[in-house]
């Protein structure tokens, strides 16, 4: 007989190890392999694979987290439930689509990693500008049965059309606006009326976004923080306000201007304080509602970003912002004098806005400006940006008084004109009926007199 095979609970008394058989192998592949899959589903294995945040971001995310509660999660959730208005939503697809190009590559401890995929990004992007919105407007129940996000996770590039070349045109992303000096200072001449919609979101904004997910190697939730801290700390409430639109940009135009006129006064000279004013709100729609994206070169690009936002000016945090578009003009100074001579005011404005975008172009990877604001230049231009934007929103406030004016005496007109045609056609109809009632006696009187007659012959 042969010899007898142990039971396999013998051989575990007996202490014999034994390889495992291929239905144990096949088990253990496959829990690992579902781990893998759960784990992806998850994003851990992505976040895990992403490089270090910027040195920058970790104290700033620290002391934001700090003094709010951490409700990413939340907005995304009242975003996904319709808090966002379909326009808002359809404005953001569109800057998404195009954001991109003008996002400059990886830089130091700065930049989204390279093996990032663009739908990827795209809908990062898209998802940290639809919590912001919802975080702004402060809204606690969906406006809408139409979902938001599914919406913008359809992202593709074939929305849009634009390419680099429009991220960085010549065409401010504002409509053109001139700046004057009087006896109040710097000031905003041509305001928008109020017909004109009130933003809800800007187009800039986007850009400004992509830079701080940058800052956080393409972390959703850090990068959205950060652009709240952005948002609130450094720019303010009122520097992307709703009503009146854009207040703290519109005083920070007149800042610019003012600090742009004291850096070069010859270049003041040459074009005129309305020439050079109407230039600066030109450039400053472009450069300071999309913090110089797409403007800049890269490498001097992250470096504004770098001191925006430390905001190490705590009695005017934006001013990165103005000093670096008073460098820009400053570094260009000498091609300006020369490409402006003998051209109008028309002309000279689409001429000083290239002529500096070029210049930012061609910009050395260390180059910083050349421009030292002392305090108290400091307080005067944050004086100056207060005064012009009070003055913008009293003259939003008078627009607004005579528009409502203007409605009322309309809707009186109109209440009249529908008194009087109604008047008229009542009168129409009393002299129809009269006519009419005239005709039928005329008739039964011939009538009668017709019967008479014929009654007499009789």
């Amino acid at each position: 007989m042969g010899a007898r095979h142990a039971h396999p609970r013998e051989r575990v008394q007996q202490g014999t190890t034994q390889a495992p058989g291929p239905a144990r192998q096949f088990h253990g592949r496959s829990s690992r392999g579902f781990r893998s899959r759960v784990r992806a589903c998850l994003g851990l294995d992505k976040r895990d694979a992403l490089p270090p945040m910027h040195p920058l971001a970790g104290p700033l995310l620290q002391r934001k987290w700090a003094s709010t509660s951490r409700q990413y999660g939340l907005l995304l959730s009242q975003a996904e439930a319709g808090a966002v208005p379909e326009a808002v939503i359809h404005q953001i697809q569109l800057d998404v689509a195009r954001t991109f190009p003008a996002i400059p590559a990886q830089h130091g401890d700065w930049g989204w990693p390279a093996d990032t995929a663009a739908q990827d990004r795209e809908r990062c992007l898209a998802r940290a500008l639809l919590a912001s919105e919802c975080r702004s407007a402060g809204s606690s129940s969906p406006s809408s049965s139409k979902t938001g996000l599914p919406m913008l996770l359809k992202i593709r590039r074939s929305w849009c059309g634009a390419t680099a070349a429009d991220s960085s045109s010549s065409t401010p992303l504002m409509r053109r606006q001139s700046l004057s000096l009087g006896a109040d200072g710097w000031a905003v001449d041509s305001m928008p009326t109020l017909s004109d919609p009130v933003p809800t979101y800007v187009q800039g904004c986007s850009m400004m976004a992509a830079m701080c997910l940058g800052f956080t190697a393409g972390r959703e939730e850090e990068g959205f923080w950060l652009f709240i801290h952005l948002l609130e700390d450094v720019l303010g409430p009122d520097f992307f306000s709703r009503q009146p639109a854009l207040l703290g940009y519109h005083g920070d135009r007149a800042a610019a201007a003012a600090l742009v006129a004291s850096q070069s006064p010859s270049l003041a000279e040459l074009m005129g304080v309305q020439c050079l004013g109407e230039s600066i709100s030109a450039l400053a729609s472009r450069c300071l509602l999309s913090g110089f994206v797409g403007f800049l070169s890269g490498p001097p690009l992250v470096a504004l970003w770098e001191e925006l936002l430390q905001a190490r000016c705590a009695d005017f945090p934006r001013l990165p912002l103005i000093s670096w578009l008073a460098g820009l003009v400053h570094h260009a100074e000498s091609q300006l004098a020369s490409a402006l001579v003998g051209l109008s005011s028309d002309e000279a404005v689409p001429v000083f806005f290239r002529t500096v975008q070029q210049a930012a172009k061609a910009l050395p990877n260390n180059w910083r400006p050349r421009v030292r604001v002392s305090r108290a230049q400091v307080l005067e231009l944050r004086q100056i940006s207060k005064a012009a934007a009070e003055k913008y929103r009293s003259a939003q406030e008078t627009l607004s008084l005579k528009e409502m004016h203007a409605k009322n005496v309309s809707a009186s007109l109109d209440r009249t004109c529908s008194a009087l045609l109604d008047a008229m056609k009542f009168a129409e109809g009393v002299s129809s009926a009269s006519a009419t009632s005239g005709a039928a006696a005329a008739e039964s009187s011939s009538g009668k007199q017709a019967a008479n007659r014929a009654f007499a012959k009789g």
